[in-house]
């Protein structure tokens, strides 16, 4: 009996003794957790350095951790400021800026502009270049009120993106932020798009401009355009200009108190497909009052050019300030190593128009130029007008047809002129004898126009046409339509601008490889007390050189 009590009190002893060691053992591991959860916790916690002018305004940053800094891509920045209301502005300065170069972008950094709302911020940040290690620079605005413009580092720290997929942000600077400015297209600070890339947006109700300035970049050459603003949206197509590869677009806002003066306000990069490369336009601010909206060339025209015929082709914004005022358009072509020009009248009927001009001085750098009518036109014998686009052109693969291509009033392509012109020289196989015929006909159909002649008035629809159905007309009358009729049945000839005793016009022809002048105004007739009188003559078809320098003085060609 006591044995069986020794060996029962034996196995209660080793069972407690077991339970007491096994308990010991679960508090010593238990401790141990709770141990290195807290390393844990202190070692995932990154250092990041608040400045001695953060801890002045009470700046406070959530501590990223080592797994954010270890990231993909992107991670949320975010904090407090305690006292906001001691500050010159209510943004925050964000710099991230990549160890290593990048070669295909202008900048290494990338910058945001944060907004502190009831003392807080937060921002989904982009590590914008790939893989690598970023260095964040937060900025603080200064508290001093002579520091308007002026932010102090706040706070640095580093991550690392382990994500080699460039996931860039459209980079809105300060004025942009300030002016609400906001891109619906493109959506990203970086995209691959072939030839054009169109950007569209709002800007805020406070906005007072009407317009945005686009600077678009690439390998030092840079382009400018302007983006008409209405209703506070904005939509266009850019030309991507330099072909293939990386090209930065620039969106500039203009500023509050200055009519000139525009501020950086957004900026993204279009990696372009293409080789096409696209010629160079110029607006002036006036196009856009014009309301005119070019359909043909388009934005996107290329910059070589090998036909001769030129299509302008668009509308009228009838809500445009000027619309009303635009009546025609006048394009001028300018072969710009010759400095030679011609013009061309397009009409505009019911807010459209639709017209040619031409590349006619054959192979070689060109600028086209569209007019349209000047505001104030004061003087009767000069047809004012104004530019508002340049496009430049490189030509190849044209002849030189000056001489026989229509032209302002010239129009020898016009279904009427051609009629009269084969009318005339019927039968004629001579180009001589087609000239004199032409010659005579105009001199015997066309009456001086001496009222006009004394009032000096020159409208822009005088032409070549218009002097047929009237049979009346002035000296550049008569040589319109000598011109067209000579040119119609491919006889070279150029309108001749001088001198005879006032300002004159009259006509050169090409007759079987020799030029000649004549003068159809002065064959027609003479004037005698205030009243014209047919008179016709030959002298001035033709005429000796040294006959015709006694009179005529000759300045230059209106082609």
């Amino acid at each position: 009996m006591n044995r069986k009590y020794n060996v029962l009190w034996i196995v209660c002893l080793f069972l407690y003794l077991a339970m007491i060691g096994c308990t010991n053992e679960d508090i010593v591991q238990d401790n141990d957790q709770e141990q290195r959860h807290k390393v844990q916790d202190e070692e995932d916690t990154l250092d990041i350095d608040i400045t001695s002018y953060g801890k002045e305004i009470g700046f406070r940053l959530d501590n990223p951790t080592k797994q954010n800094n270890h990231t993909e891509t992107s991670f949320n920045l975010k904090g407090s400021i305690e006292n906001t209301n001691e500050l010159n502005e209510h943004f925050i300065w964000v710099i991230i800026e990549k160890s290593d170069k990048i070669d295909v972008i202008n900048n290494d950094q990338f910058e945001y502009y944060i907004p502190v709302k009831k003392n807080k911020f937060s921002e989904q940040i982009n590590l914008h270049h790939g893989k690598g290690d970023y260095q964040i620079t937060v900025r603080l605005p200064s508290n001093d009120e002579n520091e308007e413009d002026m932010y102090y580092d706040g706070a640095m720290f580093s991550v690392t993106n382990q994500t080699s997929d460039i996931e860039r942000d459209i980079q809105y600077g300060k004025y942009g932020v300030e002016q609400d400015l906001t891109l619906s297209k493109p959506v990203k600070g970086w995209n691959e798009m072939k030839e054009t890339v169109l950007v569209e947006g709002t800007v805020s109700e406070e906005y007072k401009g009407d317009l945005i300035l686009v600077e678009i970049e690439k390998d030092g050459e840079s382009k400018e355009m302007l983006i008409p603003v209405k209703d506070n949206t904005f939509s266009r197509e850019i030309p991507l200009y330099f072909g293939k590869g990386h090209h930065l677009i620039r969106l500039r806002l203009l500023a509050d108190d200055r009519e000139d003066l525009f501020y950086e306000s957004a900026s993204f990069y279009v990696n372009n497909q293409s080789f096409k490369e696209f010629a160079d336009i110029k607006q002036s601010s006036s196009f856009f009052d014009s309301g005119i909206n070019l359909e043909t060339p388009g934005w996107d025209v290329a910059a070589d050019q090998n036909e001769k015929e030129y299509s302008i082709k668009g509308t009228i914004d009838h809500d445009a300030p000027e619309a009303d005022t635009v009546s025609h358009l006048i394009v001028k072509v300018t072969q710009m190593e010759e400095e030679a020009q011609s013009t061309y009248v397009i009409p505009v009927v019911d807010y459209k128009f639709e017209g040619t001009a031409y590349f006619r001085f054959g192979p070689g750098d060109y600028q086209v130029t569209i007019n349209v009518p000047a505001e104030d036109q004061k003087d009767p014998s000069v047809y004012a007008f104004s530019s508002v686009l340049d496009i430049y052109h490189e030509v190849t693969n044209v002849e030189d047809e000056r001489g026989l291509l229509p032209s302002r009033g010239i129009e020898s392509d016009h279904p009427a002129i051609i009629k009269k012109a084969e009318n005339i020289t019927s039968g004629i196989e001579n180009d001589r004898e087609k000239a004199r015929a032409i010659y005579e006909f105009v001199s015997r159909h066309v009456a001086y126009d001496v009222e006009k002649a004394e009032n000096d008035i020159f409208d822009i629809d005088d032409s070549a046409v218009a002097t047929l159905e009237s049979g009346t007309g002035i000296c550049q009358d008569y040589t319109f339509l000598t011109t067209a009729l000579l040119r119609a049945v491919d006889i070279e000839s150029h309108y001749v601008e001088g001198y005879a005793g006032e300002r004159h016009a009259w006509v050169e022809a090409n007759l079987d490889g020799e030029w000649i002048e004549m003068d159809p105004t002065w064959g027609a007739g003479y004037v005698y007390d205030g009243q014209f009188h047919f008179q016709y003559n030959e002298d001035y078809f033709d005429p000796e050189e040294e006959f015709l320098a006694e009179t005529h003085t000759r300045e230059g060609i209106m082609y």
